[in-house]
């Protein structure tokens, strides 16, 4: 009897050997259950179409285990999404989609947290900006619209989402390159500014292609010009702002990160899930492709040296 008994205590330290050494073997694989990844503005904006894709093709490829699960947290410009991710410190099951206002509102001392004090999960891509109107807008042309405003300043009403934020930098990039003032209106998301556009309740907006795509193609709205450096593929007789005679060109990042001191093998899980993702032909035609994005994946080394430059791009505007 005590022979046996000795041999199963030789067995149970054997298996707490080989579970402590197996990287998961035994103990159970990350994640166990799903994740909340946030987007910190309203629904139907650019944030919002690129998480609900991210969550769709993750879940339909199988790319992890548990999926993700999609949570709007609008307000304050992005900042109480950020916060609510960045303040759970090693915690894998709250993730973020992140955006150039990931940098500006640190910048302006709005936010208290900045990139530094987040993991950074991936760099995904590079998003366009448009200059829309309703369709039944008396501006034929981007040079119409500069006129408008020239002639009565702050009256041409021109909506984005949230301020500070890169639409109200592309206003101000607009107003310096012109010598125009327009009246800047901030909404919560792409897709209440595209709302309030059709409802006539602003004139113009700077959208991303993805946010304005289906108003376009229904006829409902006008693309002006583009701030791209080229002429969109999607909308190829659309002049860009340069080929406008204006000298302003800006592109959005968009990213993924965490909060920091995340378990080890929980990050290189988010890691290399959204690597797949990003790998993806279902990633890279129905939503690149389709919302005309540029591919830009960057891993988290050099994603943070990217937003190293970008941090050093923004103070200067």
């Amino acid at each position: 009897m005590q022979k046996l008994r000795r041999s199963i205590l030789v067995g149970l330290s054997l298996i707490s050997v080989i579970a402590a050494h197996s990287g998961g073997v035994i103990a159970a694989a990350f994640p166990e259950k799903p994740i909340e990844f946030t987007v910190p503005f309203a629904a139907g904006g650019g944030s919002d179409i690129m998480a609900r894709t991210i969550a769709a093709i993750i879940e339909q490829e199988k790319i992890l285990p548990q999926p993700l699960v999609v949570v709007n947290r609008p307000g304050a410009s992005g900042i109480l999404g950020y916060m609510h991710v960045g303040q759970k410190s090693g915690d894998p099951y709250a993730i973020t989609t992140a955006t150039n206002s990931f940098i500006i509102q640190p910048l302006l001392g709005k936010m208290k947290l900045n990139y530094r004090d987040y993991t950074l999960v991936a760099g995904l891509a590079l998003d366009e900006f448009v200059i829309v109107v309703p369709a039944n807008s008396p501006y034929r042309t981007v040079r119409d619209l500069i006129d408008a405003a020239r002639k009565a300043p702050k009256n041409v009403k021109i909506g984005g989402s949230s301020a500070p934020s890169i639409d109200s930098i592309i206003t101000h990039l607009l107003e310096k390159a012109t010598g125009v003032q327009f009246n800047f209106i901030a909404f919560k998301s792409g897709g209440e500014v595209m709302t309030n556009l059709l409802g006539s309740h602003i004139d113009v907006a700077s959208a991303n292609p993805g946010e304005a795509l289906t108003q376009i193609q229904a006829k409902k709205a006008r693309v002006l010009a583009s701030a791209s450096a080229k002429r969109l593929a999607s909308l190829p007789d659309v002049p860009t702002l340069r080929e406008s005679g204006i000298d302003v060109m800006v592109t959005q990042w968009r990213g993924v990160a965490a909060a920091k001191g995340l378990p080890k093998e929980a990050e290189a899980a988010l890691v290399s899930a959204f690597k797949r993702l990003s790998d993806s032909k279902t990633w890279q035609e129905k939503y690149l492709k389709e919302n005309n994005l540029t591919p830009l994946y960057l891993p988290p080394e050099e994603f943070r040296r990217y937003l190293e430059t970008d941090e050093q791009k923004t103070r200067q505007i």
